[in-house]
């Protein structure tokens, strides 16, 4: 598939670097999808979250054009995870167009809940991004999860929704965190088929006996099979491959470049 590649904005068009650092620079803003032969889920939250993040960050540049321009260079075969990004450069602000190969999925994930929230800005994905993801680190777990006066608020880079009594629950919508695209993407599914989603201020311990998802672009949906020092996990067999098949089925073919 390839080694991954970088691309510079510069004077309004995108140029591969020769050589580049990619943890040069604070990054601002970013966001990642998964490519899988030219076609994506819910590209255009994707697109958006990542608009109105720059937006705040550097309304001179032209986000839309740069993501066209990206996309243009993603190859319609094969697995792929891009990355748009914004990250402090000199003076100014610079963007960047990661081009990378797009490991297999995970379908299982082990939980531990963090002692601390290194987030300085929840609803931006970015410039949080290499401290959250030292928590998975830390904690030994797959996906470490943020706490908001103790309730749960997310997952490190992932969002988190459970069932209970067979209905969906996820963070109730006061508590900080990422619009996730992953989860507005079965909330959509959810209200096709009429299922409804609660909206709920839960510890970890309330979530003893409940089958816990853990949302993400690149893995769509993990079922978290441990909570370690946390509540008992249940699975309902067969539950997770209709959603797997049903978030999928979202999928949507970019048009050839």
């Amino acid at each position: 598939m390839g080694d991954s590649r970088v691309f510079r904005w510069s004077a309004g068009a995108l140029a591969e670097e020769d050589w580049c650092d990619p943890h040069a620079g604070r990054v601002r803003v970013a966001d990642s999808f998964l490519a899988v032969d030219g076609a994506v889920v819910a590209l255009d939250d994707h697109l958006q979250r990542f608009g109105r993040s720059l937006g705040r960050v550097a309304p001179e540049l032209d986000a839309e054009k740069f993501a066209r321009d990206a996309l243009a260079l993603l190859p319609r075969a094969g697995r792929w995870f891009p990355r748009l990004e914004a990250i402090d450069y000199g003076d100014g602000t610079l963007l960047r167009f990661h081009l990378r190969p797009a490991p297999e999925p995970l379908t299982e994930v082990t939980l531990a809940t963090s002692s601390h929230d290194p987030r300085t800005d929840p609803g931006t994905k970015g410039p949080d991004l290499l401290a959250l993801g030292a928590l998975r680190r830390e904690f030994d777990c797959g996906e470490a999860i943020l706490l908001d006066n103790g309730n749960i608020a997310e997952g490190a880079w992932s969002s988190i929704l459970w069932w209970v009594d067979d209905r969906i629950h996820v963070v109730a919508g006061d508590i900080p965190r990422l619009d996730s695209v992953t989860e507005r993407a079965l909330r959509r599914h959810a209200a096709f088929i009429g299922a409804p989603v609660f909206e709920t201020r839960a510890t970890p311990d309330d979530l003893d006996g409940a089958e816990v998802w853990i949302l993400s672009a690149l893995h769509g949906i993990r079922v978290a099979t441990e909570w370690r020092n946390g509540p008992s996990l249940h699975a309902e067999p067969g539950r997770v491959e209709y959603w797997r098949q049903q978030y999928v089925n979202q999928r949507t073919v970019l048009s050839t470049p």
